[in-house]
């Protein structure tokens, strides 16, 4: 009997190899990066940067468009624009790469590296649509990068495998039922204020954004761990919650780029993108934390710490050679 698994057990191996084309005892890339919660992480941080960057790009290509239509005067809606569509494109793209970060890394690492498109747009606005930059922006810019380092780097990260059981369970839980209620609440005041008593000061804007960012966190944190889990696990691309939060993800991405587009139009881009950064952050933050007993873990544990910790303790030594 042992030696018959030994030979099923060379086989599949055998299978394996052939398959992927490396030796079995040697694992892929991509699983040393699977099992390795630190390279994870990393990954995640490196392709959120990508991401943010491209964002701040397009953010200052749309600017640009509003302005060539009002030197112009053209009475055509900004959406007609060529140029404006190639930097809701570039925006796309940017977008997908945060949805692959949210994948790999929990939202609240991920959330604050938008200080990236903060500071890139700044640039990008100064040098090339002729903004004005302040000492109270260079200012906020300083305090941005500051922040986002300590949150980065010493804030507690903890990664969950997301399941369609359960997104289910937290969907229902009473934490996430009122702290939608309470967004439903705030955001129809929001909009009867910007709509209906045309006040168009740049905070309700952005709150604007920020609330339906926090839906679309959620929402790709759900897809994204579900499509990881699909791969690395059972299917769940099968249950409807998948569908119901892909639905509301789109929709909450629609209504983002529309505020968002108003407020580009309305007011600079230096202006808008550090707003919405610390909005964005604070509410992503905000939706991604489970409850309370769940917010901080055990100091004891291994997903308790910084990353700097992480990456101390991830540093081989003396005993791991044996």
């Amino acid at each position: 009997m042992i030696e018959e698994k030994m030979a099923n057990n060379s086989t599949l191996e055998s299978v394996f190899s052939h398959r992927t084309g490396h030796n079995s005892s040697q694992p892929s890339p991509f699983t040393e990066i699977r099992e390795n919660p630190l390279k994870t992480y990393l990954l995640g941080i490196i392709i959120s940067i990508c991401g943010n960057f491209l964002i701040s790009i397009s953010l200052n290509i749309q600017k640009y468009a509003h302005m060539r239509q009002s030197q112009f005067g053209g009475s055509k809606p900004y959406y007609t624009s060529v140029l404006w569509w190639g930097g809701v494109v570039l925006m796309g793209v940017g977008e997908l790469g945060n949805f692959a970060a949210y994948g790999f890394a929990p939202a609240t690492l991920i959330a604050p590296l938008g200080c990236v498109s903060v500071i890139a747009s700044a640039v990008i606005s100064v040098v090339f649509l002729k903004e004005t930059l302040r000492a109270s922006d260079i200012v906020g810019g300083a305090l941005a990068v500051m922040g986002t380092y300590l949150l980065v780097t010493f804030a507690p990260h903890t990664s969950t495998h997301i399941t369609a059981h359960l997104v289910q369970r937290y969907a229902v839980s009473w934490h996430f039922l009122i702290y939608l209620s309470l967004e439903v609440i705030v955001f129809s005041i929001l909009l009867y204020l910007y709509k209906r008593r045309n006040i168009k000061h740049i905070t309700i804007v952005m709150l604007l954004v920020s609330l339906l960012a926090s839906l679309t966190v959620i929402s790709v944190k759900a897809v994204s761990g579900m499509i990881t889990e699909s791969i690395n696990g059972p299917l769940q691309l099968t249950y409807p919650i998948f569908y119901v939060m892909v639905v509301v993800m789109v929709a909450s991405c629609a209504f983002q780029i529309k505020f968002l587009n108003q407020a580009m139009k309305m007011f600079d881009a230096t202006e808008v993108v550090p707003i919405n950064f610390v909005f964005f952050t604070a509410s992503a933050i905000t939706a991604g934390r489970k409850s309370k007993d769940k917010v901080q873990p055990e100091a004891n544990s291994n997903t308790y710490g910084s990353l700097a910790a992480k990456l101390m303790c991830n540093k081989p030594g003396p005993q791991d050679d044996s």
